[in-house]
């Protein structure tokens, strides 16, 4: 009896031993691993950046063997990403890529979409039902459309058979800082703001959310990766590891939501929870974030032929679908990363270590 009662204390310290060993030495084949550093540049931080967090916050760029550097235009002196080997993927709407693409024929290739419907929602001062179409005559305060916010705004009023200026205005040359400010003073039918904005002004009184221009634009790729063509050449597989992180992360939001509050958290800490919180649930039923880092020929097309007709592009554009974008590594994450049930991701859990 002795004996067995010695053993059966001895049994969980030897298994406690033997667990520990086995995530010592799997914890220094990690450490052996080869990792590659990526800079990634992203002008300002924002809730539409979800899925980079996400990737981030739960790993899925480590096991990529990939350890993401994030650089923010606010926080940084040089304040233009393209200049030297400042970042190697840059976050960025479709307007400043297109834009740069036109003029430099080795500027970054688009890679994968990050978020895909543009974030902004149209504000009133008083609840009401509104029909784009009504807004005929009306005074806009809104961004400029050399924005991805302004040109989804352009789209919009010209897919509803209107012409910017002609049949509304648009106030699109008031500093962002000011716009809020200058609606409240009574100037402005409407008002486009910010997921963010929008919720924070529609709590404390300042005007009553009427339309989301996300889902009223349907397909419009706010959020762009793009890589520089030297990184591409020389840190291929870095790229495809890369968009492996982001399509994953995408897909676990849609089945797993909850992931998505440990990301703000962390990387969206200073702005209000409960908005962030609310916001997030807004954009993932709009299917902002879908997963599918794909970018559509038809899509892209459309932003470049509204960019010529609204004066963004000064230079005969040259380049195509086919030449601007690589969607290789998007094909290849979809294709290669696979959704799994949390039961079966314990079960796998299981299985390395003991396997």
């Amino acid at each position: 009896m002795f004996k067995l009662r010695y053993i059966l204390v001895l049994l969980p310290i030897l298994g406690i031993i033997i667990i520990s060993g086995i995530f010592f030495v799997l914890s220094r084949q990690d450490i052996e691993k080869k990792v590659v550093p990526l800079k990634v540049w992203e002008s300002e931080k924002t809730i539409l950046h979800l899925p980079l967090y996400v990737a981030m916050q739960e790993g899925y760029f480590a096991e990529q063997g990939i350890r993401v550097q994030l650089l923010n235009g606010s926080d940084s002196a040089a304040k233009d990403p393209h200049a030297g080997d400042l970042a190697d993927i840059i976050l960025t709407d479709p307007v400043d890529c297109i834009y740069h693409q036109s003029v430099n024929p080795s500027a970054p290739l688009i890679v994968a979409s990050l978020a895909h419907r543009d974030g902004t929602f149209l504000l009133a001062r008083e609840k009401e039902t509104i029909s784009w179409e009504s807004l005929r005559n009306k005074n806009i305060i809104c961004y400029p459309p050399e924005t991805g916010p302004g040109l989804a705004m352009e789209k919009i009023i010209r897919n509803n058979s209107m012409v910017p200026m002609r049949d509304l205005c648009l106030y699109n040359r008031i500093p962002a800082e000011l716009r809020l400010g200058v609606f409240k003073s009574g100037s402005g039918s409407y008002i486009q703001l910010s997921g963010t904005q929008a919720l924070m002004a529609e709590e404390n009184g300042t005007g009553h959310i009427i339309a989301s221009l996300g889902e009223s634009a349907n397909s419009f790729p706010s959020v762009l990766c793009t890589v520089k063509p030297e990184v591409i050449s020389t840190r291929t597989d870095s790229v495809q590891g890369f968009v492996n992180g982001i399509y994953k992360a995408q897909l676990w939001m849609l089945h797993e939501p909850q992931i998505t509050a440990r990301a703000i958290k962390t990387h969206l800490g200073d702005l209000d929870r409960k908005i962030l919180n609310q916001i997030s649930q807004k954009y993932l039923t709009m299917k902002m974030w879908t997963p599918d880092p794909q970018i559509e020929e038809q899509a892209f097309n459309d932003i470049k032929q509204l960019m010529l007709t609204t004066s963004q592009l000064d230079v005969p554009v040259t380049y195509t679908y086919k030449i601007a974008v690589n969607n290789s590594y998007a094909r290849q994450a979809v294709k290669t990363i696979q959704y799994t049930p949390k039961d079966e991701q314990e079960k796998s859990w299981f299985r390395e270590i003991f396997e």
